[in-house]
């Protein structure tokens, strides 16, 4: 017998890991759904924070954002909002109950749930469903041909972490970190990766990265080291340029031993979601300091981007242009199609309302376009995502980046584009989920301020001005953010702080008034968004048109 739990219009059904409202399942977030459980069964009671953290997150050391963002959800999930608070009531400073009437059945096991129970047979692994059918296999994305162009790509070798505990049998915890941060690299198709096959020989040994650099033709090296104890591991890393041995990037992770094969898994994916945008960074700079006449269609594209992350009309002139040099150097450049694509969609944002259904058709065709000059390039992928989310072709947006993120699925900007794919397609808890998935893989990322802004769209208004202000102290933050800082400003009823940051905003776009507002949520299905987002605006002094 498997204990269900009914109140008002919904229905909690643990057998199936399930909510359902009016019998109709609704969809939510694991530590959600946790969390209304558990709220849920101790209806009778206050539950306290620590207590909240130490069951869903299992005591890890968290943020308040982190909790009241659950908090939110599971209150969206059920109807619910933080002034209202009909079935979970905060109690300051002592924590929440669920004051909802809670009914508890018993009900009979469906065959579905015991089949769950039942163990697998030895040796069986459950199959894996593929997200996309145009993605037949995802092992062999790095052939061994394009390995071998090292010489004349961005190139990188990754030596076996070294093992600094003291018992060698935890050596297979380094080498399979080393294994999947290989593997997440290698999804990047802009870079060459050398295989580990061709890297074990280094393993165990002190060698210079220049040294390393010349043996194996690469550009930068990527060296770690793991020390592990009975109940924590400390994992440390370092990015190396081959050429002089300057580091470019080093971090370390302390961590609590539970699930260790999660957090093998985990802390790969994380180092490489760092790793790609600090070496995109790097060969930026490469590119910038060549003489015009001697970029290829590479150093085009490079050379576009760093124009392209100023999130500025002049900048946005200037990645358009070398963007364009790019493929007409190499016209099967799938990469400056895509890049393309993506200035057009940014262009959609700032330009006048009159260009913007040219541009996002514009953008279409382009995405398309580099999806089909290489179907296995995750960054083509969510630049056409982006385009059909932009033109209200929401589920198409949802198929393509589902791709982008199973082709790489520590590809941040993919997390992110799907997190506004589904925001504005209603669907605000899984949107909360991966925007913050974003932040989490990619805090360094040049479109982080982009990823605070939307992610200020979800939450209670002191939630959306904390992240609406993170968003508007990055160095490329675009007036839209300051627009949104000043209207949660303003729902929140601070008056004052609104009407300064109204004020830095007219600085930014002097013709900024409420009906601009108005036609820059054209991707927007939510009305009442919209209304509440310029009465926001109104609070903080934003002018009628």
């Amino acid at each position: 017998m498997v204990l269900q739990y009914r109140f008002a219009e919904f229905e909690i059904d643990l057998s199936q890991h399930e909510l359902r409202r009016l019998g109709e399942a609704v969809h939510i977030e694991p530590q959600v759904f946790d969390l209304i459980v558990h709220l849920v069964r101790n209806h009778d009671r206050i539950v306290s924070k620590d207590e909240l953290i130490a069951t869903i997150w299992n005591g890890r050391i968290i943020s308040e954002a982190a909790l009241s963002s659950r908090i939110n959800g599971a209150r969206r999930a059920l109807g619910d909002n933080g002034n209202d608070q009909a079935l979970i009531r905060t109690l300051h400073k002592r924590g929440f109950r669920f004051v909802g009437d809670v009914q508890a059945i018993d009900a009979p096991m469906t065959d579905a749930a015991a089949a769950r129970l039942v163990p697998d047979a030895p040796g069986h692994v459950p199959g894996r469903v593929s997200v996309s059918s145009e993605v037949s296999r995802l092992d062999d994305v790095v052939s061994e041909s394009v390995k071998a162009e090292a010489v004349t790509r961005s190139s990188i070798a990754v030596i076996p972490f070294g093992n600094m505990s003291d018992d060698p049998e935890n050596d297979y915890f380094s080498y399979g970190l080393t294994e999947d941060i290989i593997r997440l690299l290698a999804r990047n198709r802009w870079l060459s990766v050398i295989s580990r096959h061709s890297t074990i020989a280094f393993q165990g040994r002190v060698v210079d990265a220049r040294e390393i650099g010349e043996l194996l033709g690469v550009r930068y090296v990527m060296v770690g080291s793991v020390r592990k104890n009975r109940d924590a591991v400390r994992i440390t890393a370092e990015l190396v340029r081959a050429a002089d041995g300057k580091q470019l990037w080093a971090d370390k992770y302390d961590l609590q031993l539970e699930y260790i094969f999660d957090i093998q898994e985990e802390m790969a994916r994380q180092i490489a979601a760092t790793i790609e945008p600090e070496l995109s960074k790097v060969e930026q700079q490469l590119a910038a300091r060549k003489a015009p006449e001697s970029l290829d269609a590479w150093d085009c594209y490079q050379r576009g981007l760093w124009n392209f992350w100023r999130f500025t009309t002049p900048g946005f002139d200037s990645a358009e242009t070398y963007f364009q040099r790019a493929i007409a150097a190499d016209p099967g450049f799938a990469r400056g199609h895509g890049a393309l694509s993506y200035v057009n969609l940014q262009r959609a944002f700032i330009d006048e309302p009159k260009d913007r259904a040219a541009r996002l058709e514009t953008a279409l065709r382009q995405g398309r376009h580099a999806v089909a000059l290489d179907e296995l390039d995750c960054f083509c992928h969510c630049a056409l995502g982006r385009a059909l989310c932009l033109t209200h072709q929401n589920d198409e947006a949802l198929a393509a980046l589902d791709v982008s993120l199973e082709l790489n699925p520590s590809f941040a900007q993919a997390y992110f584009a799907q997190g506004f794919n589904l925001l504005w397609y209603g669907r605000e808890i899984e949107a909360e989920t991966l925007l913050d998935r974003a932040i989490m893989l990619s805090p360094r990322d040049s479109h982080i301020s982009a990823f605070h802004h939307v992610r200020s769209s979800l939450g209670e208004y002191d939630i959306a001005v904390e992240f609406a202000r993170r968003a508007t102290r990055q160095s490329n933050a675009t007036y839209q953010a300051f627009a949104t800082l000043a209207a949660s400003l303003g729902l929140l009823g601070d008056r004052a702080q609104a009407a300064t940051v109204a004020a830095e905003l007219l600085q930014r776009k002097s013709n900024y008034n409420i009906e601009t507002a108005r036609q820059e949520f054209f991707f927007c299905n939510d009305v009442g968004f919209i209304n509440r987002f310029v009465e926001g605006l109104r609070v903080a002094g934003i002018a009628n048109a």
